[in-house]
């Protein structure tokens, strides 16, 4: 007997079908530098020093330079040469500040001079090398988006970076937390005002971080709530059943973040969360019933009695404070924004704020506001690079949140999209007023929660017709209601659109 093996055996229908991906070793190598990074990032002191920048950047180019890019698709290499021209510009101003002359230096410094004997010289930004060692961080950003965008289309792995953030998360929120009620200051080197704030140095990117694990819980939970809507179901289904331990224990690591939250004393944080956190829920179950609307209402103001009363009163006692807090601030946009009127191409100087804002910081500032840093990411932005830099990378932002809601459009069941989309809105809100994507340690995990969500982004539209006509012909009272065929169980789920 003649035996071939042309036309392998097809499976049932009604089966899984799960392809077991044979990765290379280099790949994994890649895979796990970056995996690695994304959960230590945070911890020491939010990786602000130079030293962990250099440390994580090798990290980065590591996975770059070794993960896979056969799923990459045309759509995604267009993306990735976009970056390489918000690299260039970055480059290019840095160059030109480290060469062009700058504003002249304060009176006290010439006096200084002239006292010591040495010549100031008025470089743009008042420290000679400092636009050229400002470089690393968008080369950090750039390496961590490029790996991410990468990696996004394998949905196991994309699965298994999301874990990790929420894990470490938890982890780090409980040391941060132990640390809190025993006033250790091994565990808390830096007291904010007895605010919880992990391993982070200040309690505004503390609740961010914290914020974001909650709202990726979030994302990967609500496609399986929204699906027993719509048959129906009451919510508790959600933990019965296939998959049900995987989703009480996100539910459970999200709930404890969430309590933790509001110990961060961050009025910016909690709020911009439940915000977000809600928006979303709103649009996906796209609630029409007064009465769903009114269970929806009371289970977030149950939510929020909760936390208001595991919180304590430290967080309640701040909020007393937020009118002196966004006058200032507001007072200091002003002048940085008046001041790079006068030097608007170039600015004065990447990573030189601390250096050059004194000279336009005015009595209306007080003396107990500190300024070190512009608490706007955008407005500091323009005052250190000028316009056209801050106008490229405002464009490349625009760019990437326009992909991010078409993708959430064309795949609305893709919890990865939704966690980088809700992610994006939150830390892209919060550091409009704040700094927190100006500490690597959470910038990192943001671009990798971003950029995942980019890279699926370009995956085939989800065939939401014929999943609808399904459910349509199912008989009524079914027990054995029919599944659908799940793609694989790692990999890209189909092949990237061209």
């Amino acid at each position: 007997m003649e035996v071939t093996a042309e036309k392998p055996a097809e499976a049932p229908a009604d089966t899984r079908v799960r392809r077991r991906r044979v990765r290379s070793l280099p790949d994994r190598i890649g895979f796990w530098f970056f995996l690695a990074m994304v959960i230590l990032a945070p911890v020491p002191d939010g990786s602000v020093a130079l030293l962990w920048i250099q440390v994580w950047t090798g990290f980065a180019t590591v996975a770059v330079l070794l993960i896979s890019y056969r799923d990459v698709s045309r759509g995604a290499a267009l993306l990735l040469g976009g970056l390489l021209v918000v690299l260039a510009a970055y480059g290019l101003v840095a160059y030109l500040q480290s060469i062009s002359p700058g504003p002249a230096p304060l009176a006290m410094w010439s006096e200084a001079g002239k006292i010591l004997g040495i010549e100031i010289t008025p470089l743009s930004g008042s420290v000679r090398h400092s636009p050229l060692l400002f470089l690393g961080r968008p080369l950090l950003a750039a390496l961590v988006l490029t790996a991410a965008i990468v990696i996004g289309p394998d949905r196991q792995r994309a699965g298994q970076v999301l874990r990790a953030i929420v894990g470490a998360a938890c982890l780090y929120g409980f040391i941060g937390f132990v640390g809190f009620v025993s006033d250790s200051d091994s565990l808390r080197p830096y007291d904010q005002e007895g605010a919880l704030t992990t391993f982070f140095l200040n309690k505004n990117t503390s609740a961010i971080y914290l914020g974001s694990a909650v709202l990726i819980v979030l994302a990967m939970l609500l496609p399986s709530a929204l699906a027993a809507a719509r048959e129906n179901k009451p919510l508790s289904s959600l933990f019965r059943g296939e998959g049900s331990r995987r989703r009480v224990i996100a539910a459970a690591a999200g709930l404890f973040v969430l309590v933790l939250l509001p110990l961060t004393l961050s009025r910016a944080g909690l709020i911009l969360t439940v915000l977000v956190g809600l928006g979303a829920v709103v649009s996906k179950l796209r609630l029409r019933k007064r009465a769903s609307i009114w269970k929806v209402a009371f289970a977030i103001f149950v939510l929020f009695s909760l936390i208001y009363g595991l919180s304590g009163g430290a967080w309640r006692e701040r909020q007393i404070r937020i009118g002196f807090d966004t006058l200032g601030r507001l007072d200091a946009y002003g002048m940085m924004l008046g001041a790079v009127a006068e030097r608007p191409l170039i600015g004065y100087g990447l990573g030189s704020f601390a250096e050059s804002f004194p000279k336009f910081r005015t009595e209306d500032l007080g003396t107990s506001a500190v300024f070190d840093i512009g608490h706007s990411t955008p407005v500091e932005l323009i005052f250190e690079g000028g316009y056209p830099l801050a106008f490229v990378v405002f464009a490349y932002v625009l760019a990437c949140g326009a992909l991010l809601v078409r993708g959430a459009l064309r795949r609305p069941n893709d919890p990865f999209i939704l966690a980088g989309l809700l992610v994006g809105i939150a830390g892209l809100v919060h550091t409009s007023f704040d700094f927190p994507l100006q500490i690597p340690g959470f910038l990192i995990i943001y671009l990798a929660v971003v950029g995942m969500a980019l890279g699926r982004s370009f995956l085939p539209a989800e065939e939401r017709k014929v999943v609808r006509k399904r459910m349509s012909r199912r008989p009524v009272g079914s027990a054995a209601a029919e599944a659908p065929v799940a793609g694989p169980a790692s990999g890209p789920e189909a092949s990237p659109a061209k």
